[in-house]
């Protein structure tokens, strides 16, 4: 992804993108989500949507550590102008490949999230996905984002920071079973994964250095209250068995649709503590 990462997790993201067949997977389709990360993207993007508003149509986009551009491919169906960015080109290669195969246009770049090669004000919304949480500083990856987007446009970082003590920590056996009864080789695979580091900022953090850039209107919001169920869950996330994964997806649906009908508004809020990641949002 990205350079200045701390910790060396440059390299790391390299490695495991070149090395695991994950990084091919495709989490966009225009169905119903087949596997538990294609139903987290499409959450993603509802709750995208309703955060950005029926207004936001024909905008310029930009993805920062665009990776495969799932959420980039969302953007892109809708017919907004979406430019995805990232240092790696053999990653931006793979996320090229799976926009041209379900027929997506947009523009590819290989640059650094702390030099964005644009000018300024030329994107109307610049978002990330489990991008920031590897950076110690923060500071001049949120300031080239404000830097590049026009009076008004949305800046919006979706953050999974390293904690501990959040949904998964109740559903950890669950992996640990799926560990123990797949084969050698699965798990081989899986132990070739190199770790990346991620910081624990909450996202007070984050906001501070919003106020110091001038943002607006600047929210959080904790989101993703459901487990990652998998024997290989670190990045790349590895999926289970297409079966399985349907059956997971199935009960997921009924647990948001029951969050929903208890709380009374979009079931993928949650707690910033029991969530998965938290979103920082605001306007330039």
């Amino acid at each position: 992804m990205m350079s200045n990462f701390d910790k060396g997790s440059g390299d790391s993201f390299e490695k495991n993108w070149s090395s695991q067949k994950e990084s091919l997977y495709t989490h966009w389709t225009r169905e119903e989500p087949q596997n538990q990360i294609q139903l987290a993207f499409r959450q993603h993007w509802i709750l995208f949507n309703e955060i950005l508003g029926a207004d936001f149509q024909n905008k310029r986009v930009l993805e920062v550590g665009c990776g495969r551009g799932t959420m980039s491919a969302y953007f892109a169906d809708e017919d907004h102008d979406c430019t995805l960015l990232d240092l790696s080109p053999e990653v931006v290669k793979i996320a090229e490949d799976i926009f041209v195969k379900h027929n997506l246009a947009a523009k590819f770049v290989v640059g650094d999230a702390m030099q964005l090669p644009f000018e300024e004000e030329s994107f109307d919304l610049a978002f990330s996905i489990g991008l920031l949480e590897h950076f110690e500083d923060i500071e001049k990856v949120i300031e080239e984002q404000y830097r590049i987007l026009a009076k008004g446009g949305f800046f919006l970082a979706y953050v999974v920071p390293d904690n501990k003590d959040n949904v998964q920590k109740d559903y950890e056996w669950v992996n640990d079973i799926l560990r123990s009864i797949v084969g050698s080789e699965e798990m081989g695979n899986a132990s070739k994964k190199s770790s990346v580091f991620r910081s624990d900022d909450n996202s007070q953090k984050y906001v501070e250095c919003m106020k110091c850039l001038g943002f607006q209107d600047i929210k959080t919001a904790g989101v993703y209250p459901l487990p990652m169920i998998s024997y290989s869950p670190s990045f790349p996330f590895t999926l289970l068995n297409p079966k399985a994964e349907q059956v997971l997806v199935r009960h997921f649906n009924t647990v948001l649709k029951e969050r929903e009908k208890k709380q009374g508004k979009n079931p993928w809020l949650c707690d910033e503590k029991y969530g998965q990641a938290f979103l920082v949002w605001g306007v330039k």
